[in-house]
């Protein structure tokens, strides 16, 4: 570039327009779930920041015939409301006046860098978040120990349910699992459970429902309690997953497919697999741009490197320090997400665009007075939240080490 734009008090438009577009290049590639959720339902500028989703109970099956010359029978519409609020994200990367004069490298181009790939990871991981707390969980085992469903007994709350199936012999059990509602007006909702008494089988949950669920309402329950590196993402977990789906009614995007998001080891292992290796795949530099790496059994795959990871939880774990929606880089406990459209949304402020700030000394800058420093950050208004768990299954399962 004819000017070093670290240097100068202003920055032209044309290089402004040049690092805001390094920016989103360099965030794209780990911002995978962003592409593939709903971006219908931002808020509206001047109108606060909670946004309100209405879920819609699914309606009874019709088997009694109507009669000639008789109107049906009707009933009351009926919703689950929620709400989410958007908050803001941002990082910054202080440029000193010595990094600027004294450095071999460009200093502003190699900062837009790594807020770029900064932004897109930090971006991924609340959705990623909200897909492990929200999702329909699928042990990759399918062991009966610590994965079962669950039908609600008397006297429930918002935060609270009670089933004589959960017979373990220990409090705590289930304490960072998760469990999602499969009927009644709450289906869909998912939450993390918070504690577990044995002795009167009462699950406690949070957030909390807007309304308690009915009695005989039924759900699933999941832990990653006894989860081993060899229990790994198989073409049969993958069927199992998206028949779950399916009986869920879950809609396919663009009427075709599901989406699925997974991470190198766990690729890995998946693509290990006899089913997938003879399998055809399709390879275009378009869906290699996209990030696709194939499809199989009607599920689009996309490539993750920032995966949700976690530890695995312990048997009668107190809550709150490991298993379900606690991220951890060293975990052993994987998720893959499998999903279909509207399962779930990345709202925004509406005409508010993730943006990219440079702060470069100028002439009236009083608090900066010799030019000590230059600014480099980005911003972005934005929640994940999860639509319908219904609509995505998330495998839990472990992952062999390549490295």
């Amino acid at each position: 570039m004819a000017n070093d734009p670290t240097t100068t008090a202003t920055l032209t438009q044309a290089l402004k327009t040049y690092y805001d577009r390094k920016l989103l290049e360099l965030a794209e590639p780990v911002m995978v779930a962003d592409k593939l959720a709903d971006h219908s339902r931002d808020i509206p500028q001047k109108e606060g920041k909670i946004v309100n989703f209405t879920r819609y109970v699914p309606l009874d099956k019709v088997t009694a015939v109507t009669a000639e010359n008789a109107n049906s029978n009707y009933v009351e519409l009926k919703a689950f409301e929620f709400e989410k609020t958007v908050a803001k994200y941002a990082n910054a990367i202080r440029l000193t006046e010595e990094i600027q004069l004294f450095s071999y490298c460009e200093p502003l181009d190699n900062a837009v860098q790594l807020l770029g790939v900064n932004m897109g990871e930090s971006i991924n991981y609340q959705y990623r978040k909200a897909m492990a707390l929200g999702f329909y969980p699928m042990r990759v085992d399918n062991l009966g120990t610590y994965a079962k469903t669950g039908i609600v007994e008397a006297t429930p709350t918002v935060t609270t349910v009670k089933a004589s199936e959960l017979d373990e012999s220990s409090n705590d059990f289930w304490n960072d699992g998760v469990i999602i509602f499969t009927s009644g007006r709450n289906a869909g909702y998912a939450g993390l459970v918070t504690d577990f008494d044995h002795g009167t089988d009462t699950i406690t949950f949070a957030p909390a429902l807007e309304d308690a669920c009915a009695v005989n309402d039924t759900f699933r329950i999941v832990v990653s309690t006894g989860l081993a590196a060899s229990n790994v993402v198989t073409c049969s977990a993958v069927e199992r997953a998206v028949s779950i789906l399916e009986n869920n009614k879950a809609p396919r995007y663009d009427g075709l497919y599901y989406a699925g998001i997974i991470a190198p080891f766990v690729k890995y292992d998946f693509m290990q697999d006899s089913a997938w290796v003879n399998a055809q795949h399709y390879a275009s530099p378009e869906a290699i741009k996209n990030g696709e790496i194939g499809e199989w059994n009607g599920v689009r795959w996309y490539k993750d490197t920032e995966g949700w990871r976690e530890t695995i939880t312990a048997a009668n774990a107190t809550s709150g320090t490991q298993g379900f929606g606690f991220y951890s880089a060293t975990g052993t406990i994987n998720h893959t997400p499998i999903f279909g459209k509207h399962a779930y949304a990345g709202t925004r402020i509406s005409g508010v665009k993730d943006k990219l700030i440079i702060k470069i000394p100028g002439p009236q800058d009083t608090s900066n007075f010799i030019n000590a420093w230059s600014m480099v950050s980005w911003r972005a208004y934005f929640v994940a939240v999860v639509l319908n768990g219904l609509f995505g299954v998330n495998i839990v399962s472990g992952a062999s080490t390549v490295a």
